[in-house]
């Protein structure tokens, strides 16, 4: 780096840890991500490989930090690897200055030399401008976030709570309020859905079955589910599978969560076989979310899903709906950065499956 502040950065190594657990404390304000099991599993338990990551310090503290994780990916057909960049974590007295931008253009230009085909992300507000003006990304566009209200009431009082009285609390007590449309059932002979402690050798054949639904998908094999869903520590992860005649035909991923104020059942995964068969165990595996959750008291329940997908029409045939902006904790956007050729398609988010689970933050 070659501000006046004369920064240097410095690769992360595990001999950090303790340096960067205290600056996402001081910058973070604690949480999941400050604890060292967390920062292990995310920097170098990945079965895609360790973290790249670029630390900063003044006069020996460190101050900021940016870290791109790398994740194996489907691209257009092929296998590749991809990098999940994370906001960056900036001491607070360094908040404002260059400091975060340096950080973000130096991470890509490194993380353009290992053979990572593109870097996507989905940055908090405060962030995204930095992405977009200094980090090189470009806005791909909004992911919808779908929400099925579970206690109306009680939400329309929360959300006059937090934005105060006026016309937008007025429209959300009326939408939440309209009941949702009445769920069609169905019978699928044969049909099982059962809990799912790990992810084993059924999940790859299902994996095989469903990598080429679109240009890209997060690889979702044994080795990442297991690493993504059952080994982080701090998280406690619920997952059903939908069977008939000994294939898996969808699963889902189901974790209970605060979103701002509001108490969710935040659906972090659902992944359906394309065919009639596995669009309809998606309806099915929807339902019984609905059904495991119920005695929670929550809210409601929460999802991102993409309106080219079958799944996002799963999800609208059982209730669901986009929450309009005004009510979003926050803008959820896509961004991207390609680094090799062929990664462009990146920059369409029709070439694109993403769910909750493919950041690391759901």
């Amino acid at each position: 780096m070659t501000k006046d502040e004369d920064w240097k950065s410095e690769r992360y190594s595990p001999a950090n840890a303790s340096d960067s657990l205290q600056l996402m404390s001081r910058a973070l304000g604690g949480g999941e991500v400050a604890t060292p099991g967390f920062l292990e599993w995310q920097f170098e338990g990945n079965p895609a490989g360790t973290a790249i990551s670029l630390l900063v310090r003044d006069e020996g503290r460190l101050v900021g930090q940016a870290t791109t994780i790398p994740i194996s990916v489907m691209l257009s057909g092929k296998g590749a690897t991809a990098g999940l960049s994370l906001d960056p974590v900036i001491e607070p007295d360094y908040q404002g200055r260059s400091l975060a931008g340096e950080l973000l253009r130096e991470v890509a230009g490194l993380v353009a030399k290992e053979d990572i085909a593109f870097s996507y992300g989905s940055p908090e507000q405060a962030s995204l401008s930095l992405f977009l003006k200094q980090g090189g990304f470009k806005d791909v566009g909004a992911l919808p976030l779908l929400i099925r209200p579970l206690n109306p009431e009680r939400l329309a009082t929360k959300a006059a709570d937090t934005f105060g009285s006026g016309r937008p609390v007025s429209i959300a007590r009326s939408v939440w309020r309209t009941p949702p449309p009445k769920a069609q059932k169905e019978d699928l002979p044969g049909l099982e859905i059962g809990e799912e402690k790990s992810f084993d050798e059924p999940f790859s054949l299902f994996w095989h079955r469903v990598r080429q639904r679109f240009p890209i998908m997060v690889v979702r094999d044994p080795a990442y589910l297991n690493w993504r869903f059952v080994n982080v520590p701090g998280r406690k992860y619920t997952t059903f599978a939908a069977r008939s005649e000994g294939k898996i035909r969808g699963y889902v991923v189901v974790r209970v969560t605060q979103l701002e104020r509001f108490s969710v059942g935040l659906i972090v995964d659902l992944v359906v076989e394309a065919s009639g068969e596995g669009r309809a165990a998606g309806r099915h595996l929807v339902d019984h979310v609905k059904t495991y959750l119920r005695e929670q008291d929550l809210d409601m329940l929460a999802t991102v899903a993409l309106r080219h997908t079958d799944e996002y029409r799963i999800f609208r045939s059982r209730g669901f709906w986009v929450l309009p902006k005004f009510l979003e904790p926050r803008p959820f956007h896509l961004v991207v950065r390609s680094h090799a050729a062929g990664s462009e398609v990146a920059y369409d988010l029709k070439n694109w499956f993403l769910t909750p689970g493919d950041s690391l933050g759901a």
